[in-house]
């Protein structure tokens, strides 16, 4: 997806999706006494329908390992499938877990259970962003890697006007799921208007490919381009590496690293690398729903003389997800404070020996529902602000955004 990560209401959120699986029955049969794979599995559907992705994750690594046994060799991959529906919010496919019963008979000898899962994806939001700057070259301009939520921020043009404009914006998203291999493949297209300033709008494309190691380990590749109508262009060619430091049903904590190749065609300046390291903790709460906690540390190496040069920056930041209330609709907010240097003065000539100190600091808050098995709305609302003390230039009026968006899967 892509979108300035300032509009509120346009988001991206993992959703259900209604999908028939081609397995036919399996079962549980011969397995030891002591454990019930059926109540682990109707665990897994509750907790996906729950949204608890930190007890759904654990509960999948003790599946995964059940399955491992002789006994169900030949429901390994029908199981492998069916976990992988639940992560990416398939929480009730056509095929539901009860049919996992020891009264069910196990597929036929050398019957072929398919290893693919192809999902589709869609997201519209609307919303009005006031006073929010879209234009300068720290503009946080994001597209949402498909497969994994993760945020990939890009930077588009050197404009350095706020706006207040309303919004539309539509995503769609194609995903292939392979158990067999653990991998996931993706492409994204979106197109973002701003209905009062048309010359920001934005249309973007992405593809990505996941690969999930031993030890919940992933790597991931993508390549990432988004255009403006005025002109300008942004590529972004890099990869991702997870590694896990803690992975319980109350905790999950790593370490995410990455490094990108970043181009503008119409300005040669700014070709740069850009690699980060950031560690994440979620944690979920006694009563309800978790709380996330993440530190980044990133450092932007320009290729060419780039106004600044190189640029290091520091962010921390918080979310809480709360336990579903009235009507089934889930609370949440959120927090940001990062700051950004540069390493040599912004423009000796108009601004002297002055370099660019940029503080950030934002706010959301949120509610969401899911409407049955494959749609979800969520309205949201935003507040930022970012200041340079140093460079007037960039020193930003305060901004805010509400949104709404609608998504759905099939």
């Amino acid at each position: 997806m892509v979108r300035n990560s300032k509009q509120g209401g346009s988001g991206a959120w993992g959703l259900a999706v209604c999908l028939t699986l081609g397995a036919g029955s399996v079962v549980a049969a011969q397995l030891p006494t002591e454990i019930n794979l059926e109540a682990l599995l109707q665990q897994a559907e509750t907790a996906c329908l729950e949204g608890n992705t930190l007890r759904l994750a654990a509960l999948s690594q003790d599946i995964r390992q059940v399955a491992k046994q002789p006994a169900l060799q030949g429901q390994a991959v029908f199981l492998n499938q069916l976990l992988g529906l639940f992560e990416v919010g398939v929480c009730q496919p056509n095929q539901p877990p009860a049919a996992l019963t020891k009264r069910s008979k196990p597929p036929a000898a050398g019957t072929l259970v398919p290893t693919t899962t192809r999902t589709s994806h869609v997201q519209m939001a609307t919303g009005y962003l006031d006073n929010v700057n879209q234009g300068s070259r720290h503009e946080r301009i994001t597209i949402i890697n498909p497969f994994n939520g993760l945020l990939v921020e890009g930077r588009l043009d050197e404009r350095n006007l706020p706006l207040s404009s309303g919004f539309v914006s539509v995503q769609g998203t194609y995903r292939v799921a392979d158990t067999a291999v653990g991998s996931i493949t993706a492409a994204t297209v979106a197109r973002q208007e701003y209905t009062d300033e048309p010359d920001f709008s934005t249309t973007g494309f992405a593809v990505s490919r996941q690969q999930t190691l031993v030890a919940g380990k992933e790597v991931s590749a993508y390549l990432n381009m988004i255009r403006d109508d005025s002109g300008n262009v942004e590529r972004r060619f890099g990869g991702v590496y997870y590694h896990p430091l803690v992975a319980t049903d109350q905790e999950k904590t790593g370490v995410v690293a990455g490094v990108e190749y970043v181009t503008y065609p119409e300005q040669k300046l700014y070709k740069a690398i850009v690699t980060n390291v950031a560690l994440e903790r979620r944690k979920a709460l006694a009563k309800g729903g978790e709380v996330a906690l993440r530190g980044r540390v990133e450092v932007d190496h320009a290729l060419e003389e780039r106004p600044g040069g190189d640029r290091q920056e520091v962010e921390v930041s918080g979310t809480w997800k709360g336990k579903p209330l009235l009507a089934s609709w889930q609370p949440s907010a959120g927090a940001k404070v990062s700051y950004k240097r540069d390493s040599k003065p912004f423009d000796p000539k108009l601004y002297a020996d002055s370099t660019r100190t940029q503080l950030h600091t934002g706010v959301d808050v949120g509610v969401s529902k899911k409407i049955g098995n494959n749609k979800k709305l969520q309205v949201s609302y935003q507040y930022g602000q970012t200041e340079d003390r140093e460079v007037p230039l960039f020193d930003q009026p305060a901004g805010s955004a509400v949104g709404m968006s609608f998504e759905m899967s099939f």
